[in-house]
């Protein structure tokens, strides 16, 4: 059995504290008329029960209405929905639904984030690092890179690299230029070898 020991309103929520400490969070229209009030007592099952009903349609709302912005991973869907307060099961559901459904697949993303990101101009290791926060496996990235073209790379930073010697002061001492170039390309997600490689490449078709 669980005792609600407190309901307190914020904003368009309201929190549910159990006498075991645990508090649970809904909308504040979801409670009206549902018999819930403090000090009432139910068995655990029925309470998470009760809880997941109401939660879950909205969670999975507001999963889609992402997912419509633009595509997410399941870890981005995980971390928002857990931000706003919603149970750990209920969270586990969406994500299922929306797999089911086709929906939501962290291997398409993965592939899409890479090439997006290789058309902005981004290396291998700052993809790695974004698509690593976004909650993707390390065995997925190192799949998806698999497939990409080391040659696109290299197109990618030999452009990058042009780029930057067009913008070259004339004066500028070439030793000079060249750091300039090859720390950019680094920073922006380049291998030493790839940045030192279109930096060169760059310079001789000037």
């Amino acid at each position: 059995m669980v005792r609600i020991m407190e309901l307190n309103k914020a904003g368009s929520q309201i929190s549910i504290l159990l006498d075991n400490g645990e508090r649970y969070w809904l909308r504040y229209e979801d409670l009206a008329g549902t018999g819930i009030y403090k000090d009432a007592e139910m068995s655990e099952d029925a309470f998470f029960h009760w809880l997941k009903v109401r939660q879950y349609p909205r969670a999975l709302n507001q999963a889609v209405a992402m997912l419509a912005r633009r595509p997410c991973s399941s870890g981005e869907i995980t971390s928002r929905l857990s931000r706003h307060r919603y149970t750990s099961e209920v969270i586990e559901l969406v994500v299922y639904k929306l797999e089911k459904e086709k929906l939501l697949n962290d291997m398409d993303f993965c592939n899409q984030w890479i090439q997006y990101r290789l058309n902005r101009g981004y290396g291998p290791a700052v993809i790695r690092r974004e698509l690593r926060s976004k909650g993707i496996a390390q065995e997925m990235i190192d799949t998806a890179f698999d497939s990409v073209n080391e040659e696109v790379g290299l197109d990618k930073a030999e452009s990058l690299a042009r780029k930057a010697w067009i913008r070259r002061k004339p004066d500028e001492d070439l030793r000079k230029s060249r750091q300039k170039v090859i720390g950019m390309l680094v920073r922006k997600g380049y291998s030493w070898d790839t940045a030192r490689a279109a930096c060169k490449s760059a310079e001789n078709k000037l």
